[in-house]
């Protein structure tokens, strides 16, 4: 048995600074409970806030009281992921796994150090699948890059699938009947999903939708997801938009599995554009957002980014490329919302 534990705000200008580039190329669950979240009780002054990029406001920002809440804090660190953290009320049963991804060799990851009081706060463990590609094509190299990305001195790590699969059924998907993810994701009984929100560096949207579709996937879960469920053993890459959807479908199978038991949380932190996007810069510190639905955390993190685009046209060749879609499809599955409301806990 392959596993290894260690325990080891909104004040924003009239126009944000930062420029983002351009587009080339047999447990039983708890009962079910709404992902829209409300400002949650603990929080002792709600501040809903409308900001702007460019002298324009976040596209699918609404004010409509039934749309759901979008925490925001633009201190990225440890302290202000808590902040965030604590705004959700999150009822916090049993283990707590925080989902994340330990990163490839060479790739831009997650620091950990951001997760320390999260990590104490929830007792929780790190938890990811295993890859494609070597090293994290095994529990054991998989574990290695936890390592050396510096996430075990954080807290204890767990492969998921470092003992086999267990599949997960998809209602009402656009593609897929199941998904198939590591067998020890029974063990946990509440989710925080974390990642840093990257756009212009792989063309699938970088967001948490990923993060609990294509990342939660086992090795075998991931070619389903890739190929349309048609096959579960290699890589077979489908067209975008099935690919995208298979997403939608994917991230809709871990909500159901563990209903009401997530929690979302996107780092937006200086970043490197790596792609070859036209236009492309490198992203300035823009902060960090929390939610309990994770189509609308993406969509407020799309509308951060893409905001900075000098036209209409322009943000619509960016999104097509890295297939921002995958939010509309999931919306339309009752994954989340796009549309949004932002609180401010700064």
């Amino acid at each position: 048995m392959i596993k290894r534990i260690l325990t080891t705000g909104l004040v924003l200008t009239a126009a944000l600074t930062f420029t983002a580039c351009g587009a080339a190329d047999n447990k039983k669950n708890e009962p079910a409970k709404a992902v829209t979240a409300e400002p949650a009780a603990t929080t002792a002054s709600v501040k809903f806030v409308e900001p702007t990029v460019n002298g324009k406001p976040l596209k699918f920002l609404t004010k409509d009281a039934k749309a759901p809440v979008v925490y925001y804090t633009k201190d990225v660190s440890a302290k202000g992921l808590m902040k965030v953290y604590k705004a959700l009320g999150q009822e916090k049963k049993g283990k707590v796994a925080i989902k994340v991804s330990f990163g490839a060799e060479g790739e831009q990851y997650l620091d950990p150090a951001l997760m320390t009081d999260l990590v104490k706060e929830t007792q929780g463990t790190f938890a990811d699948t295993n890859g494609f590609t070597p090293p994290r094509n095994t529990a054991k190299g998989n574990y290695g890059m936890a390592e050396k990305h510096g996430f075990t001195k954080v807290g204890p790590v767990d492969i998921l699938d470092a003992d086999g699969d267990i599949d997960m059924p998809v209602q009402g998907g656009h593609h897929l009947k199941f998904t198939r993810t590591g067998s020890h994701i029974q063990s946990y009984d509440t989710f925080v999903a974390v990642h840093r929100f990257k756009t212009h560096y792989l063309p699938q949207l970088g967001g948490n939708i990923k993060n609990i579709s294509l990342s939660l996937g086992s090795i075998s879960g991931k070619a389903l997801i890739h190929s349309a469920g048609k096959n579960d053993r290699y890589y077979q890459s489908a067209d975008d938009d099935t690919t995208a959807r298979c997403f939608a479908d994917a991230a809709k199978a871990a909500l159901d599995f563990k209903k009401g038991r997530w929690a979302f949380i996107n780092v937006l932190d200086a970043f490197k554009a790596e792609d070859k996007c036209d236009g492309a810069q490198d992203r300035k510190e823009i902060g960090i957002l929390a939610s309990l639905d994770p189509v609308a955390i993406d969509q407020a993190s799309v509308d951060f980014e893409f905001g900075t685009a000098k036209d209409d046209a322009a943000r619509t060749a960016w999104e097509k490329f890295h297939s921002v879609n995958v939010l509309e499809f999931a919306e339309q599955i009752n994954v989340g919302k796009r549309h949004y409301r932002m609180v401010s806990v700064d």
